[in-house]
């Protein structure tokens, strides 16, 4: 059951497209944490790994279960806690991305004030969260 809090401009196709990259971006996540001896898990999951998960071209193992073995800044939290912001940044690139190609001052101002206005059941300051959105809106999916 999902409980995250959406903006308004939020729509199916946002939950869909985020539903179908949520698993991929979760092993990515506890590697990029194991290669960071932060915690996490050895999931042999480089990015291509990620893409071809996410895009339904390869399975997506369990999340204990690695990758088939092969040659493979600071992120930190657990999934529970970064998930809403990694997906609320991976939604606006869909919603925001034509006018935003990268990452801006004025996309920001307006991603933290509707995060800050209209998320009031989230726990989470922006400052907390705006590395995990950014993150969520730099994804190819």
């Amino acid at each position: 059951m999902h409980t995250h809090w959406h903006p308004k401009w939020w729509k199916d196709e946002h939950e869909s497209a985020w539903d179908r990259v949520r698993e991929a971006v979760r092993r990515d996540w506890q590697q990029t944490k194991h290669d960071l001896h932060a915690g996490g898990h050895e999931l042999n999951q480089g990015v291509k790994d990620t893409v071809k998960q996410a895009a339904g071209k390869e399975a997506i193992p369990d999340i204990n279960k690695a990758n088939p073995p092969k040659v493979v800044g600071q992120i930190d939290g657990e999934w529970e806690k970064v998930e809403a912001p990694l997906e609320y940044g991976f939604a606006a690139r869909q919603q925001f991305g034509s006018q935003h190609a990268q990452w801006n001052e004025k996309l920001e101002t307006q991603l933290k004030s509707e995060w800050e206005t209209e998320n009031k059941a989230q726990k989470g300051l922006w400052s907390d969260v705006k590395p995990y959105v950014r993150k969520g809106y730099d994804y190819k999916s």
